[in-house]
């Protein structure tokens, strides 16, 4: 299943409700103490 983040908690550029798709910024983040930030949603797709 693919997925995006949601912004939750404000951190670097990106501010409540900006949505993340870019999958080397989405490891990133979940690799990241900023994972605590996000929340997944899943996304229509292969």
């Amino acid at each position: 299943m693919n997925f995006h983040l949601v912004v939750l908690k404000p951190f670097q550029t990106y501010k409540r409700g900006d949505v993340i798709s870019d999958a080397e910024n989405v490891t990133k983040i979940l690799s990241g103490p900023q994972a605590t930030f996000v929340v997944r949603v899943a996304t229509k797709g292969a």
